[in-house]
This record gives C-alpha cells, sequence and structure tokens, in this order.
C-alpha cells in the first residue's frame, strides 16, 4: 500500500481494510448482488410491512382478537405517528455520521465501531455493501453512485406494474357483473349477469356492482338530463378483496347512448388501475429519493472532497491535498485525473442537489391548494410522505428540511475545497446552520403535533452540540503545538470528547424510544373522534370547490353563545374540521350566499326567532338553491332561547313565505319545502350541554357531516359502525329483569320510564340471550313503599 497515510492498495484487486490493518482482496461481485438484494429486500419487506399493517392488520385482528383489540391497535398506531418520527431521527444521523468524512472531526478509534453503525442510516447503498477502491476508477464510482437510486426506482416500478397487471388480468377474466346506477340505467350488454337496478332511494346505487375488483360503482346525473355523466370507481390494487383507492370518474356513459354498461365500466376500472399504478410510482419515487439525496449528493462531492496532507517534518506549512476517494490523485487543477473528473461531478451535482428537490417543490407547489384546503386527491395522496406531517401553511418544510441536510452533508464542502477537513470553518458554519434552524422550527412550529415538534427541536439542539464537539474533537486531534487540548479545552485528549458526541447520538435513540412509549400510552385516551370501524381518525377532505366541511347558520340573540359551543367542541374532538363561523369568518354581510356556497354542509342551529330573521333564512335559501346537505341541531332549553319542534316548524311556516327565496332560490315552492327540508328529512339532532350528552351531539353531528363528505359518500360502509371517543361512556344493557320505581306527580319520570321500556321491548336495550318481555317493569313509588 502507498500514498500520503499508506491507506491506498497499489493491486485493483484490493482495498485498504482498517479492520484489518492492510490491504484485503476485493470481495466478489456475487457478495455485493446479494448484499445490495438483501439491503432492498429488507427496506421493501419494512415498507410493505407497514402497509400490510396500515391496510389489512386491522381486519385481521377483529377476526383473531375481537373487535376491541383490533380498534385499540389501529388507535395505537395512528396516534403514536411512526413516519415523522422516524424522518427525524433519519435526518439527525444522516447528518451526525458526516463528522468525519467531511469536517473531519474523527472519532476516538474506540467508538469508530459504533459510528459505522450509524452509517446504515445514510442508505448509500454501495458504500454498505462493496469497497469504493475495488468498484474501479473514480469516474465509474460516480456514475454507479448517482444512477443506482434509479435503477432502484425502475425494479420497484416494474414491480408495481407487473402487480397491478395481474390484478388488472385477473379481474378481466371474473369482470362481469352487476353495477349500480342512480339517474341512468345500467345494461349488461351481453357480457355480465348483472340486474341493471340501483336501490331507487337515488343514493347513488350505494351497494355498487358485483364486479370482481370494482366497488361502489356510482352513477351521478350532475346535469339532469337522465343520463348519468359522473361516477365512482373503486380499484382493489392488491387483490386483497378491498378497494383501495376512490377516485371521481368522469363520463360513465362513454358513447352517449344514456345506457352505463358494464364493458364501459370496465375500461373506466382499468383506467383507474393504470392511474392507481402511476400514484404508487410517484409515490416510491419520492420515497427513494428523500432517503438517499443526502449520501448520494455526498457521494458526487467525492469528486471534490480533498484532505491536506503536511509533506516536509521542515516546514509546518508545506502541504499537499489529494482525493479523499482516491488517494493516488492530487486536488490541483493541472492534475489530469483530477480535471477529468469536473464533467461527471457537474453533471450529477445538477441531476441530484439541484434539480430532485426543485421537482419536489415543483410537486407541493402543484398540490398545495389543495393541501391547504384539506382536498384529497390522486396527486396529493401519492406526495403525501412530503406534507403529512405539517401544518396546512407549512406543506413544504420538508423542502426546507431537506436543503438543510443537504448543506450540512455535502454542500459544505464547496467550503475550503483543499483543505476545509483539517480546518474549523465547516464546523463553525455547521454550528450557526443548525442554530439558526433550530430557531425556525422554534418560532414556526410547523408540525401538526406537538411531540413530533418537540422530538425535531431536540434533533436540531443535539445536532448543533456535536458540531461543536466535533471543533473539540479537531483541536484535540491537532498537533500545532503541544498539549493543545488540555490547554484550550480541558480534556487530556480527544478521548472525552468523542465519548460525548457517543453519548449525544445514543440520548437521540433513547429520547425517540421515549417519546413514542410516551405517546403509545397516553393514545387511547385521547378524546378525540375514531371511527369504530377501523379505530381511526376520520378523513376530512372536502369538495373541490369548498373550503369548509359545514357552514353553521345561527340568530344571534338566542343561539351566539351555543353555536360558539358547538364549534369549539368540534374543534377539539375534530381536529382538522373546518366550520364557518361568522364571528371568525364573515366579512361582508352581503356574501353570505357565497359563504354557504363555500362549505360542505350547512348546519342550522334551531332556536327561538331563527325564522323571524331575514339574513337566516336568505342562509337557508342558500342552502337549498345549491342543494346542500342540511343537518339542523336542536336547542330545546326554554332557558337557553329554546322550544318544541312544533313551535319552531310553525315559526317556520309563518315567515319562510318569500317570494323566490329572496331571490336567491327562483324555484322556492313555499313553506312546505323547507319545513321538509329541515324538519323531515332527518330528524334535528338535540344539542344538550351536559358532559357525556353533549359529547352524544357533537358525535352525531360529526357522523353528519361524515356522511355528506366526498369521501365517505363514496365509500359510506366505513361509517356504519358509527363513531367513538376515547373515554366515553359506554352503553348500558339490561341483564335481567328490572323494576322503575316512579313519583306519579312527576309526568317526565313517566316519560323517560316508558322510554326505557319500549327500548327494551325492541331488544335495543338487552344484553345478548336476554328474553325481551317483561324485563322491566314499572311502578309508582308510592305503591312499591306501602
Amino acid at each position: 500500500h502507498t500514498g500520503p497515510l499508506c491507506e491506498w492498495c497499489v493491486s485493483n484487486e484490493q482495498y485498504f481494510s482498517r479492520k484489518e490493518g492492510g490491504c484485503a482482496d476485493c470481495p466478489t461481485l456475487w457478495r455485493f448482488g446479494i448484499l445490495a438484494a438483501a439491503l432492498v429486500a429488507l427496506a421493501g419487506t419494512i415498507f410493505l410491512s407497514y402497509q400490510a399493517v396500515s391496510r389489512i392488520a386491522v381486519k385481521a385482528l377483529r377476526r383473531i382478537f375481537g373487535p376491541a383489540v383490533a380498534i385499540r391497535l389501529s388507535q395505537l398506531e395512528a396516534r403514536v405517528g411512526i413516519q415523522p418520527k422516524l424522518k427525524i431521527v433519519v435526518s439527525f444521523y444522516q447528518v451526525a455520521t458526516t463528522l468525519g468524512p467531511v469536517y473531519g472531526a474523527r472519532l476516538h478509534e474506540d467508538f469508530r465501531d459504533w459510528m459505522s453503525v450509524l452509517e446504515f442510516f445514510s442508505f448509500d447503498l454501495l458504500g454498505l455493501t462493496y469497497p469504493d477502491a475495488c468498484i474501479g476508477s473514480m469516474s465509474h464510482r460516480l456514475l454507479l453512485a448517482a444512477l443506482w437510486p434509479f435503477a432502484v426506482i425502475l425494479l420497484g416500478s416494474a414491480a408495481i406494474a407487473a402487480h397491478a397487471l395481474t390484478v388488472g388480468l385477473s379481474l378481466r377474466k371474473s369482470g362481469s357483473g352487476r353495477a349500480g346506477g342512480a339517474g341512468g340505467r345500467v345494461s349488461d350488454e351481453g357480457d355480465g349477469e348483472g340486474d341493471g337496478g340501483g336501490d331507487g332511494e337515488g343514493d347513488g346505487g350505494r351497494d355498487g356492482g358485483g364486479m370482481s375488483g370494482t366497488r361502489g360503482v356510482v352513477a351521478v346525473d350532475a346535469d339532469g338530463d337522465g343520463i348519468p355523466d359522473r361516477g365512482v370507481v373503486a380499484v382493489d390494487m392488491d387483490g386483497d378483496g378491498t378497494p383501495d383507492h376512490i377516485e371521481d370518474v368522469d363520463v360513465i356513459d362513454t358513447d352517449g347512448d344514456g345506457v352505463v354498461s358494464v364493458s364501459e365500466l370496465n375500461h373506466l376500472r382499468w383506467r383507474e388501475l393504470v392511474r392507481g399504478t402511476q400514484s404508487r410510482i410517484l409515490y416510491l419515487a419520492i420515497l427513494v429519493a428523500y432517503f438517499v439525496l443526502p449520501s448520494v449528493s455526498r457521494s458526487i462531492f467525492k469528486a471534490r472532497m480533498c484532505e491536506s496532507f503536511g509533506i516536509s517534518v521542515f516546514d509546518a506549512t508545506a502541504r499537499r491535498s489529494y482525493l479523499v476517494a482516491d488517494l493516488e490523485v492530487l486536488c490541483r487543477s493541472d492534475d489530469e485525473m483530477y480535471r477529468g473528473l469536473d464533467a461527471y461531478f457537474w453533471a450529477f451535482f445538477v441531476l441530484w442537489p439541484v434539480l430532485v428537490p426543485l421537482v419536489l417543490l415543483g410537486l407541493l407547489l402543484w398540490i398545495r391548494r389543495d393541501v391547504r384546503a384539506l382536498r384529497v386527491t390522486r396527486l396529493s395522496r401519492a406526495c403525501r410522505f412530503l406534507w403529512r406531517d405539517y401544518n396546512a401553511r407549512f406543506h413544504y418544510w420538508e423542502l426546507a428540511d431537506m436543503y438543510r441536510k443537504l448543506f450540512l452533508a455535502s454542500l459544505v464542502l464547496f467550503i475550503q475545497t483543499d483543505d476545509g477537513s483539517s480546518k474549523l470553518l465547516r464546523l463553525i458554519v455547521a454550528s450557526v446552520v443548525s442554530a439558526l434552524f433550530l430557531t425556525a422550527l422554534a418560532l414556526f412550529e410547523p408540525f401538526k403535533r406537538f411531540d413530533d415538534f418537540y422530538l425535531a427541536c431536540t434533533a436540531n439542539l443535539l445536532l448543533t452540540c456535536c458540531f461543536v464537539l466535533g471543533t473539540v474533537v479537531q483541536i484535540c486531534e491537532s498537533a500545532a503545538y503541544e498539549d493543545m487540548c488540555d490547554t484550550l479545552v480541558g480534556f487530556e485528549s480527544a478521548f472525552g470528547a468523542s465519548a460525548f458526541v457517543i453519548v449525544l447520538t445514543v440520548a437521540m435513540i433513547a429520547l425517540s424510544l421515549v417519546l413514542v412509549v410516551f405517546k403509545a400510552t397516553s393514545a387511547l385516551s385521547a378524546p378525540t373522534i375514531r371511527l369504530l370501524s377501523t379505530g381511526r381518525a376520520p378523513v376530512m377532505d372536502m369538495s373541490k370547490k369548498c373550503h369548509f366541511h359545514g357552514f353553521i347558520s345561527h340568530i344571534w340573540s338566542t343561539g351566539q353563545d351555543q353555536t360558539h359551543t358547538i364549534v369549539r367542541q368540534m374543534k377539539l374532538v375534530m381536529p382538522d374540521v373546518r366550520i364557518w363561523l361568522d364571528v371568525d369568518c364573515l366579512k361582508n354581510l352581503g356574501a353570505l350566499e357565497e359563504s354557504v356556497a363555500d362549505a360542505t354542509t350547512f348546519l342550522v342551529f334551531l332556536s327561538v326567532g331563527y325564522f323571524k330573521s331575514r339574513n337566516c333564512r336568505r342562509e337557508l335559501y342558500a342552502g337549498l338553491a345549491l342543494d346542500r346537505p342540511f343537518i339542523p341541531i336542536h336547542e330545546a332549553d326554554v332557558e337557553k332561547g329554546g322550544a318544541a319542534l312544533e313551535e319552531l316548524e310553525a315559526e317556520c311556516v309563518e315567515h319562510c313565505v318569500d317570494d323566490a327565496g329572496l331571490g336567491t332560490y327562483p324555484s322556492y315552492s313555499g313553506p312546505a319545502e323547507m319545513v321538509a327540508r329541515i324538519f323531515k328529512k332527518e330528524d334535528p339532532i338535540l344539542w344538550v350541554r351536559v358532559n357525556a350528552f353533549q359529547l352524544e351531539s357533537l358525535k352525531s353531528i360529526a357522523l353528519r357531516m361524515l356522511r355528506h363528505s366526498p369521501y365517505y359518500m363514496r365509500h359510506p360502509e366505513t361509517l356504519t359502525s358509527g363513531v367513538m371517543v376515547a373515554g366515553e361512556v359506554p352503553p348500558f344493557a339490561f341483564v335481567g329483569p328490572v323494576t322503575i320505581l316512579v313519583c306519579r306527580d312527576n309526568d317526565g319520570a313517566w316519560s323517560v320510564a316508558e322510554e326505557v321500556q319500549e327500548a327494551a321491548k325492541t331488544g335495543r336495550a338487552l344484553a345478548p340471550k336476554v328474553a325481551k318481555d317483561g324485563v322491566v317493569a314499572i311502578r309508582e313509588a308510592d305503591d312499591a313503599l306501602e
């Protein structure tokens, strides 16, 4: 071996091994292939396992352990939030492991094995599986380092496409069946056995079709011409029998004959399968680019990463710089080998540190309106890895963090390219940048969850400490004059500072684990609404033209305090819900109709005097004209401005007589239409203020809002079990005969007792295997006491 450190092997078939303390034979390419395949397989297994757990595990757990265990485990996974914590930890170690190669702060040899373990977080496939010196010339190494991620993306894309093709072909073989529709006919045209019927209630054929791989195929007559022209197709992408993606389909009646045929639906199913495959491939590409960008950029900078060495024992200023990755190459413009790397370096520099972040930024800019409006589109779903952990107005924060990692792990090499690793300037700059980023984190608080925010701040604080300690390590390793470490720092050697760095890196893992355990123990008690069917928080999407989930209409004199309470409490149990409330959102009283149009649902708070208000009636007519789903909420407490439903209905009949709906709804047919929409279509939700009863009112409001949201209109079966809140009062049931004693003078008590008795007769308040008849008996208290 030769070179300035005697760490460069003369033979092309050997590489320098620090573990063996000399040159070792290069491993065969079979080893490289096996190790690379093992790493890719491990990463793929982790990814697919996470996907499988999030999609299939709930169903399996329900069958094995029962619904309660399945729901609690699903809640646990959702509440802990593994993804953002994993990203924070990986980002920390991707930068921390550059202390030696980029900043020249090489830890004491006793700790180098630990740092080698942390190199796994760099996701450097080549560096982890095969020695650099065995690959070939420096130009060949640059080519492999810059292009292997594209090979991984291509292989993964091929696997996804092959799987989708297999699923598509299997669906095509069994792709005959029934398609349900509303507002138009559905025929078989000889390629199915469908009955062509909807459900007759105009709900869009909720049960959908019997076509294998297609579910919830809904035909909607949007323009009222009797021909269905919009619909929904759900595609089973992974063949597990469960539709994985649901998306709007433009034009189901493709040939304009007024008939929705199964062959047309099959064509649309194929189109949705292709689009779903494209989304998954984009998601894979984003995932690969995110994790490998720092390591690939650092590998590209190996063409510029130099280290200076003293060449004379008599002249301390006489130094010569060599390329760290190839100690045969001098870092001088007149060196032919060094100059020949320029083209490779700049080409791949533009490709990775420049173009890749710009492409990701372009995607985030493209979907920014959908993300901020909480609208779920195909592209925003495919890019969710980049934005879903942050508040909507900071959805681009991942790019800021990515540029931070790029700068600290590779771009900092532009500082003193020849001998920067032997000086302190890079460490000083890195310390300042980390401190500034920590300040920005504290000021903007971009994360949705506070635990992720605290972990990110801690990671940046520890990283700043690592750079400061790296400065100490460099000073202690310097031989500028004797005992400099002890004189300037107080350590006898670099061992103490190195040990401190190791403590910080271990502390990051320990803190992350403690935080995960803490979140796991407290997750199930969080008082937020979740679906009983999955245990997860509901999908809070909106139609493409709306920015609010609901518009709440009320009269100030008798409903102001109650509606404010409703909105505030709804925000507590559904943090992502957006409800239009006048005190928060009203800017122009003349634009009430536009505000109603900007919400997906229309909440009506029924209290005394509501229908007398002209502005309230304007809102009502706008809701009718726009055909918004009405969610009536009834204030029954007379002392709080409430009244019986009969009185409120009479008030509606008396005052909702405006011609043409005050000009807002020209086809308004009179009070009967308003009464039918508010009081008859669905029972108004009773607003109760007391403890657990208020929570039940909020759950009822939330459930109706969800039923009318775009996602759950396409996937209604997930709401059939209802919603729940951790810690809520569970339902009670009678396990045997019960006698209720009632005072004869208390009319309300008699009513409640009779209601309980009636519920028992229908079986709604009984435990399993308890007979319905005679379970609840009512007796007068006075007679029983006598």
